[in-house]
């Protein structure tokens, strides 16, 4: 049975509905419900495919490469200190050649990327070719990073874009919540049928990553819309963008976003690099397997997610009804205590870490979320676009600084040094976000703001 048309009575000649009439989704011309369905599959796999390959690490690190624990937060930084380089080097590149190409085929390439990624890295001999690994997975990165929300800002028309912005990060959050929990548990597994083997429970355990990534890239190929968008307009020259995103720091709630991405960005960047290997670590201190304390490391780290999943709608009602800096301050605030939290405990694997998970995830999609309403609502109409990827870049230098920093400090000072570092840039944000709130005092609290920063 065929679609019903764009011009079925009773529709808007924009496109078709698609899911619950609540939803009141709309997708653009041509764009069929089998092509938002595939987004969706891919939006449900995209973070936790993307997060895995820190998770993974601090078994390699432990019983593969049996690094001294001093040497393992310097590699893990480093690691996505050269990813985040690729990222920065390459995503332009790729959001351009989407233009021309489409976006099915990179989208499809980032997991294809992530397969072979996957099937290398239990396969390095030593952490310099498990760099030379990570540096060809960050191409994947890039790609997945930069194709997700251009396909889900493809697909719908106009004033369903926040709508299905929405639908897909919700995706991404349970993805990482219902993939990364049998992922932790097949560790132990494949612990007992290697017989103890380092290698071969390595192997099996991230070759089963691998095996994801081949089936979504696959259900991407088959299912994703096919060709380069129609709807482009001219861009306007690389140097050009960047001035305007530098001229708009003028204001001061901008440079404020500016600053606030650094450390929102770095708060996640700490969780994504270190905190697996912080508790891994200390599990291996108090006598447990690698396997099973890097599983129990893992295990928090999902229920820091899923309380950051819980947290999002009365975060989302909150940050609509306060001012936009008055958001970031609290933010700030949750985030800062729950990284500071982490580090008066005496120990980080038993019942006082599910408090500790309250806050971090309260904490972490706070920054982020937050901080993406300040810019949204601060850039201006005219050259948002330009805005928004400076607002990007500094969440990117926010990565650079948490991995090569935080790495360094967790090698001479032990492995919550980094948790520290942030928690103290946060509440730098804080002072700057009260200095903002005394001085420069107008209300940024528009109506529909939450989707304004969302479609910027």
């Amino acid at each position: 049975m065929s679609e019903p048309s764009a011009t079925m009575p009773g529709t808007p000649d924009e496109g078709i509905r698609f899911g619950p009439k609540r939803l009141n989704l709309w997708l653009a011309p041509g764009v069929s419900r089998l092509n938002v369905s595939t987004l969706l599959f891919g939006s449900f796999f995209g973070i936790v495919m993307m997060a895995f390959v820190n998770a993974c690490q601090p078994f390699l690190f432990e019983e593969v490469f049996k690094l001294p624990q001093n040497e393992q937060g310097p590699l893990a930084g480093n690691l996505t200190f050269v990813s985040e380089i690729m990222v920065i080097v390459t995503i332009g590149l790729i959001g351009a050649l989407s233009d021309k190409i489409g976006r099915k085929p990179l989208y499809v390439a980032a997991f294809l990327i992530f397969t072979i990624g996957y099937f290398l890295y239990p396969l390095a001999q030593n952490p310099d070719e498990l760099i030379l690994y990570r540096a060809f997975f960050a191409i994947g990165l890039a790609c997945n990073t930069a194709m997700l929300p251009s396909v889900a800002n493809d697909y719908p028309v106009e004033k369903s874009r926040g709508k299905m912005l929405s639908v897909c990060f919700t995706l991404n959050a349970l993805g990482f919540l219902l993939i990364m929990t049998p992922l932790r548990s097949l560790l132990g597994v494949f612990t007992e049928i290697a017989d103890g083997d380092a290698v071969r429970t390595a192997q099996m355990w991230i070759w089963t990553a691998s095996g994801i990534c081949m089936v979504v890239a696959t259900v991407l190929a088959l299912g994703l819309k096919p060709g380069a968008p129609a709807q482009l307009e001219k861009r306007e020259p690389m140097f050009s963008t960047v001035k305007i995103g530098i001229r708009a720091a003028k204001r001061v709630r901008v440079a404020l976003a500016y600053a606030s991405a650094v450390v929102a960005r770095g708060d996640m960047a700490v969780l994504s690099t270190f905190f697996v290997l912080w508790l891994t670590q200390e599990g291996v201190k108090s006598g447990m397997t690698t396997a099973d304390a890097s599983a129990r490391g893992i295990f928090f780290y999902i229920l820091i997610q899923l309380f950051a999943l819980c947290w999002l709608p009365v975060l989302g009602f909150i940050l609509d009804r306060i001012d936009r800096v008055a958001g970031v301050a609290l933010a700030m605030i949750l985030a800062g205590g729950g990284y500071f939290s982490l580090f008066f405990f005496a120990d980080p694997l038993g019942n006082s870490m599910y408090f500790c998970a309250v806050l971090v995830g309260m904490g972490e999609i706070s920054a982020n979320l937050a901080t993406l309403t300040l810019i949204g609502t601060e850039a201006p109409v005219k050259g948002r676009g330009a805005v928004i990827g400076l607002f990007s870049l500094f969440g990117a230098i926010g990565i650079l600084l948490i991995a090569k920093v935080g790495g360094y400090l967790s090698g001479i000072y032990g492995p919550a040094a980094p948790f520290i570092l942030v928690a103290a840039a946060n509440m730098i944000v804080l002072v700057l976000c009260i200095l903002v709130l005394k001085f420069d005092p107008k209300s940024s609290t528009p109506t529909g703001g939450m989707q304004d920063a969302l479609t910027g």
